[in-house]
Order: structure tokens, then C-alpha cells, then sequence
């Protein structure tokens, strides 16, 4: 009777918390993007009482050749980063993953690390590294007597920032399939007569076509709501782009809420359309050949030739990573941008530690992405477990639910938040606890995949053992199941935590004077032209990016190694 009754209940159970989950989901996601959608259709502004629904705001945005300009730049440098980027990307996933290269590991690492720095970050120090005629590298080459002009603040500048900084997303979608073809059609290439470039276009790289496709494919929707660099370099340079017209027409006086709101469902579509092809290729990921043998790549012997592969991967790391960063850090110890690296002097960081409003700004910082990052663990790890581990009701739908704002570009975010709090009868909007739910929302499907990925490996006959010794569901999910999955909570948390502490697409249009973040003020230091403080805040919030980074992996054992 006892076992029965158990039996009767579990169910029950599963479905409360399923119910309960779907609710704060459709809360975090559907409510806002339905808000935006009713947003698109009225006349009137959010903060306003209601002017009716119409279309009048898409024939208007339509018909404006601005946003179609805006549209137009905006594709050209999302193609022209992911061109940059699918070439830097799968050439070192190449020579890494399947070559004799000295110190992988290594490169390896050095490779990914552009993907924890906040890419608006390093716009802004390659905007002091080669702004026309008053750039670093301009400067340089001039003293040098080289008819050499690079000019950041144009479509090319700007394309290849973003490419520098999508050239870690194509590494890691590609380097494991590389790791795992069946290297026996490789050799009958080469013993057929083909050399190792011929067998690399005609054989290896076609194994590996839909990941390439797919990297390729989401390195283009990144690269378009990408606010941070599009705004940095194309807002002084009055270049429109999708993600900056929307912040200028929500920031700006007057604010433009009709055409903001219209480009941001126009935004949604194009960036869920790419999402929806670059799955569809994901889906065929079986199209790498894998042997029913043993099927781990023999390295590929670069001879002499692996020491100029070697300092080609350095080169690069150099170019796009280690030269602005170093550039952004003695810009922090000068009084002003120069090519002369002498009068060093810490006037820049007690201006900026001093001040009330950096003291203001790291503290919400510290406070969302800290407690935001346990409150988004422990959302992510109920859901993960509810979709890979149960047969709840509803699941399906609250999987689905949570993997919709995948597709949703942060300043849209903002813009949905904004139409689904102002109105609400609650002291959220204009706080803290505003910026807590967009961030929670904007990266909440990361730590859900990677739990979900744990989950599926653990057995749930591990569980039904403690359930027939009188433990309850709860009880055993907490005792034995999310024990056994602790190095993803962490490395999940880790996550989080970079995440929220660096974002600022959201942020930048819903952040009021008090609830202020530090990318926030870094971005409205760089627009009032204050550079030596935005190369001592950007300094400031790269290294406890990196130190966040180094703890995790010293003291829990997380691997520095996003999964794909």
C-alpha cells in the first residue's frame, strides 16, 4: 500500500514543479516578447495609457531608408567578421586539433581567451590602437615613414574586431569534429598521390561541412547583436547599425518607442531565422565520418614547418588579443593616449575608485552577477533536471520555453523588458532587480545545456536505489544526483558570473542612476570622451574576468574550455 501510494504521488509531484517552472518561464520569457509584439502595435509609448494598436508603426519604419541602411550595414560586417572568423577559427582548429604542433594546450587556451573579454572592451582599446590619424598604430607608421593608414571607424574596422572576437566560437564548433573523422580517407588521399592541402579542401574539410556551416551561421547572428563593438566604433563614426538605432531611438530625446520596437521584432526574425538553419546543420552532425574502429586522428607531421605554424598562431593571439590589451593597459597608468609609454602615473585609478558612482556601479555589479549566478544555477539546474530527468507533463513545452530567448539579441531584451515592467504595479523597473531578470533571462539556456549534458550521463537507476531505501525524489536529486554533477553547477556558475558581470546589451536601457553597472559606465565614459579612466575601468573588469577564471580552475578544477 505504501509502495503504491509512492507511486501515485511521484507524478503528482513532478507535475507541481513542472507547473511551477513553466509559470516562471513564461514570466522570464513569453511575457516579455508578447510584450514586445503589443508594443510593435501601439502608437503610444510604454509609459503612457494605451493610444490603440495599429500598423502605422511598421509602414513608418518601412518606408524610412535609414532601416534599411542600418539593415544593410549591419549584414555586410556580420559577413564580414564571420569570413574573418571561419578562417582564423578553422585554421587554428586545424593545426591544433590535428597537427604536430608544439604546446597545444597552450594555444589552445590562448585562442579561446577572447571569448571571456568583453568584446566592447576591446573595441574601445582598438579605437585608441588605430583611430585615423590620431591612432597608436597610426602614429607608428608614420614615424616610420609608411604610407600605411588604418581607420577602425569604418565597416572593414569594424568587421575585423567582431571577427577577432567570433574566431572562438569556430574554434570550438569545429575543433572536436576535426578531433573525431575516421583519418582512413585521409590516408587513402594521400596515397593516391594527394598532398596535405589537396586531402585538407577535398576530404577533411568537407567531413566536417554542416559544424563549419553551423559555426559559421552563429558567428553571423552573434556578430549582428553584437551592441558593444557596432556601438563603440560605428556611433562616433555615425555608421547605423540595427542594435545602435534601436539604443539611439530609446535613449535619445525625443524617444522614437514605435521605431524601436518595430526594428526590434525585425531583429528577433533575422536572428531566430539564422538560429533555426544553424540547427537544422547541427542536426546533421552525423555527416562526420566516424569508423566503427578506432577512429583518433594521427597527427599530422608538420616537419620544420610546425615552429612557423607555431609563431603564426602567436602572431594572431598577438594581433587580436594580447596588442589591444596591453595597449588598453598603459593607457590606464597615462594621462592621456600616446605612443610614449614614460609618464606612468595611478591619477586615472584613483579617479575613477574614488568616485561615489564607481563605488555605486560595482557594487550592483558584484550583487547581480554574485547572487545572480547562484539564483540562475539553481533555475537552470531545476529545469535541466525536469526536462532530462523526469516524465513530467509539460516538459517539452517548459525545454522549449527556455531556449527561446536564445534567439532574442540583448537589446531587444532590454527593449521587451522595458514594455513588460513599466506598467506593472511593482518597484522593479528603474532598480537592480530589473537588470537581475534580464540577465537571468538573456543567459539562462547556457547553464541549462550545459546540466542537461551532466544529467543524461548519470544513471537514473542511481536514484530508484535511494528511492527503494526510503529516500524520497527530492531527496535523492539533491543527495546524489546534483552531487554527482558538480563540476557543471561550477563551471556553470563560472559562467554566470562572467556573464552578468560584463554584460551590456541589456543594461544599456535599463539601468537608472542607482541600479548603474560597471559596462555601463565604462560605455558612457567612452562616449563623454573620458579614455584613460575607460582604459582603467576596462583594465579593472578584464582582470576579475581572468582572475574569476584562474580561481575556478585552481581551486574547483573547472576547465577553462566552454563546450560548443
Amino acid at each position: 500500500m505504501t509502495q503504491k501510494t509512492k507511486s501515485w504521488r511521484m507524478p503528482a509531484g513532478e507535475t507541481a514543479v513542472t507547473a511551477v517552472l513553466v509559470v516562471i518561464m513564461l514570466i522570464l520569457v513569453a511575457y516579455p516578447l508578447a510584450s514586445l509584439v503589443y508594443g510593435s502595435l501601439n502608437v503610444s509609448g510604454p509609459d503612457r495609457s494605451a493610444g490603440g494598436l495599429s500598423a502605422a508603426n511598421f509602414a513608418r519604419i518601412l518606408s524610412d531608408p535609414q532601416f534599411w541602411m542600418a539593415w544593410r550595414n549591419t549584414i555586410l560586417v556580420s559577413i564580414g567578421s564571420s569570413v574573418l572568423a571561419l578562417v582564423f577559427g578553422l585554421g587554428t582548429a586545424f593545426l591544433i586539433s590535428r597537427t604536430d604542433l608544439p604546446y597545444r594546450r597552450i594555444c589552445e587556451l590562448l585562442v579561446i581567451l577572447p571569448i571571456f573579454i568583453s568584446p566592447f572592451i576591446g573595441a574601445i582599446a582598438w579605437s585608441g590602437l588605430a583611430a585615423p590619424n590620431v591612432g597608436l598604430l597610426n602614429r607608428v607608421f608614420s614615424g616610420l615613414g609608411l604610407p600605411i593608414h588604418v581607420n577602425i571607424y569604418s565597416l572593414p574596422g569594424i568587421a575585423m574586431v567582431l571577427g577577432f572576437y567570433m574566431t572562438p566560437y569556430v574554434f570550438l564548433f569545429t575543433s572536436g569534429p576535426l578531433t573525431s573523422i575516421d583519418t582512413s580517407m585521409e590516408e587513402a588521399s594521400r596515397l593516391s598521390g594527394q598532398g596535405m592541402f589537396q586531402t585538407l579542401m577535398r576530404v577533411t574539410f568537407p567531413l566536417v561541412t554542416p559544424s563549419i556551416f553551423a559555426a559559421a551561421l552563429l558567428v553571423f547572428v552573434l556578430s549582428m547583436e553584437n551592441f558593444g563593438v557596432l556601438a563603440v566604433l560605428g556611433v562616433p563614426s555615425q555608421i547605423p547599425f540595427i542594435p545602435t538605432e534601436i539604443y539611439l531611438k530609446f535613449s535619445y530625446p525625443p524617444p522614437d518607442y514605435g521605431y524601436a520596437t518595430v526594428v526590434s521584432i525585425s531583429f528577433v526574425l533575422m536572428t531566430a531565422l539564422g538560429l533555426l538553419v544553424q540547427r537544422s546543420f547541427l542536426g546533421r552532425k552525423n555527416y562526420v565520418a566516424i569508423s566503427g574502429k578506432s577512429y583518433r586522428p594521427m597527427l599530422i607531421s608538420l616537419g620544420r614547418a610546425r615552429w612557423v605554424a607555431f609563431g603564426g598562431v602567436l602572431l594572431f593571439v598577438f594581433i587580436s588579443t594580447v596588442l589591444p590589451l596591453f595597449t588598453m593597459v598603459m593607457a590606464s597608468f597615462q594621462s592621456y593616449w600616446t605612443t610614449k609609454f614614460t609618464a606612468f602615473t595611478f591619477v586615472n585609478y584613483e579617479a575613477v575608485f574614488t568616485r561615489g558612482l564607481f563605488i555605486r556601479a560595482a557594487q550592483n555589479s558584484f550583487l547581480l552577477s554574485f547572487v545572480g549566478a547562484f539564483i540562475a544555477c539553481a533555475l537552470a539546474g531545476a529545469v535541466a533536471y525536469v526536462v532530462s530527468h523526469t516524465r513530467a507533463p509539460g516538459r517539452a513545452f517548459l525545454d522549449i520555453l527556455s531556449s527561446m530567448t536564445v534567439g532574442v539579441p540583448g537589446v531587444v531584451l532590454g527593449v521587451a523588458l522595458l514594455w513588460a515592467w513599466i506598467r506593472v504595479p511593482l518597484p522593479i523597473y528603474g532598480t537592480i532587480w530589473i537588470l537581475l531578470i534580464a540577465y537571468i533571462t538573456r543567459f539562462l539556456s547556457f547553464g541549462i545545456r550545459n546540466m542537461s549534458a551532466a544529467l543524461t550521463q548519470v544513471d537514473r537507476d542511481l536514484e530508484n536505489a535511494a528511492r527503494v531505501s526510503g529516500a524520497s525524489k527530492t531527496k535523492a536529486a539533491l543527495t546524489i544526483t546534483f552531487p554527482l554533477i558538480r563540476g557543471s553547477i561550477v563551471s556553470s556558475w563560472v559562467l554566470y558570473f562572467i556573464s552578468f558581470i560584463k554584460e551590456l546589451n541589456t543594461s544599456v536601457l535599463l539601468y537608472a542612476f542607482n541600479s548603474v553597472v560597471l559596462p555601463v559606465l565604462i560605455f558612457d565614459a567612452y562616449l563623454e570622451g573620458r579614455y584613460p579612466e575607460v582604459a582603467a575601468l576596462g583594465t579593472g573588469i578584464s582582470v576579475i574576468v581572468l582572475l574569476t577564471l584562474v580561481l575556478s580552475a585552481l581551486v574547483f578544477g573547472v576547465k577553462i574550455k566552454p563546450k560548443a
